[in-house]
């Protein structure tokens, strides 16, 4: 069998955010487009038999979460630990989430993929130049839960940084 490698973002996920481990949370793609994370649907389900609410903002949330610690990341030399594997940093900033509005479209049947979008160069020059500037700036981003291509939840959230 061969040695799958984990992104280091869904190592950090699980080592840093018990939540995203507990909901099963795995990196589908991250590429220079988007980062897709995916959580299975036994871990996040509800009494209806459909994907639990907190479950699909937790995931898009985690999506935003996770351009923003990517775009940081390559800020940031990369460390392994011992056996290789991604190491999570000591970050020399901090994310949090600043705010955030969600619209809940259509129940989610199946397991949970949270797409988000990477914010065009011009947003990112601007939040590197504040980061740069003031030691904190914020980031907009959307992140969408999707099925079957449709979107079941819409989420907007702004994102701050500070060294």
């Amino acid at each position: 069998m061969k040695p799958v490698k984990i992104p280091a973002f869904e190592h950090f996920l699980h080592e840093m955010i018990p939540l995203a481990k507990a909901m099963g949370v795995g990196v589908e793609l991250s590429d220079s487009n988007a980062l897709v994370l995916r959580a299975p649907k036994e871990q996040n389900t509800n009494s209806l038999n459909t994907a639990f609410g907190g479950s699909l903002v937790s995931l898009a949330t985690l999506a935003g979460y996770g351009v923003v610690w990517e775009l940081m990341r390559s800020e940031t030399p990369a460390t392994t630990d011992p056996a290789g594997a991604p190491a999570p940093a000591k970050p020399q900033w901090h994310i949090v989430v600043k705010e955030s509005k969600t619209a809940y479209r259509r129940p989610v049947l199946g397991d949970l993929v949270a797409i988000c979008e990477r914010p065009a160069k011009a947003a990112i020059a601007e939040f590197k130049d504040a980061l740069a500037r003031y030691g904190k700036a914020k980031l907009k981003v959307r992140a969408r839960v999707v099925e079957a291509g449709q979107t079941a939840v819409d989420f907007h959230a702004a994102y701050v940084v500070s060294r």
